[in-house]
């Protein structure tokens, strides 16, 4: 019984060091305001499930700033595949955005034509 209460008073002190890390990560990240807007949307849809959970995520999650991507032009047509795949799930949906993003250059391409 000692141990059990010991435990969940452990648990309960560390819940504002939880919550202290996931503000200190988002203050590291590429885009700390879109990171913040994506905990809050975690933590406000997190009873749901399923299809429902994943409605909720996409209408609170803002879309990503392309501007701030290390290759801007490829992030654009991640965005523009997933506009296009929009309303897809399974498989369908990672066929469509496997055909709709473009192909990446093949190393041995590039080593064949520099000779």
């Amino acid at each position: 019984m000692k141990k059990l209460l010991m435990l969940a008073a452990g648990t309960l002190l560390a819940l504002p060091a939880f919550a202290q890390s996931a503000i200190d990560y988002c203050a590291k990240a590429r885009d700390p305001a879109r990171c913040e807007a994506r905990q809050a949307a975690l933590k406000s849809c997190g009873e749901k499930r399923g299809a429902e959970k994943r409605a909720c995520l996409d209408a609170s999650i803002p879309p990503v700033d392309c501007s701030k991507a290390q290759n801007p032009q490829r992030c654009e047509a991640a965005q523009k595949a997933k506009e296009v795949c929009k309303g897809k799930t399974g498989k369908e949906l990672k066929k469509c955005l496997r055909d709709e993003q473009p192909r990446k250059k093949k190393k041995k391409a590039r080593k064949q034509k520099a000779s």
